[in-house]
């Protein structure tokens, strides 16, 4: 059966991940950090839904909920079986942000 349309996040992914590569100590090394938008599917479901998260190298660091995990980025990638997905520089995340004037998805 293939995937729906992308839904609407019901957490505050985009939120926690905008603000991980704010950080002072991630802004003084922004070529080690990619923040990601992408589709994730949900679990036990065909449905796709928007998601944002950082990717440091090989690392995926979740954050969002209150959560901070990290991931090897193949193995989250396969689990969450992600699709369309677009990476920003910290550079470029902090300009859209300012333009923008919300978290994202920036699409």
């Amino acid at each position: 059966m293939p995937a729906k349309e992308a839904s609407v996040p019901t957490g505050d992914c985009f939120e926690a991940a905008a603000k991980f590569i704010s950080q002072p100590e991630i802004v003084a090394y922004p070529d080690d950090y990619l923040l990601v938008h992408g589709n994730v599917a949900k679990l036990r479901q065909d449905e796709r839904v928007n998601h944002a998260w950082v990717e440091e190298g090989d690392l995926v660091h979740e954050l969002g909920n209150g959560r901070h995990d990290v991931y090897s980025k193949q193995s989250y990638y396969e689990r969450h079986r992600i699709t369309s997905v677009r990476t920003y520089t910290v550079e470029q995340a902090l300009l859209l942000l300012a333009r923008k004037g919300h978290w994202g998805p920036w699409g």
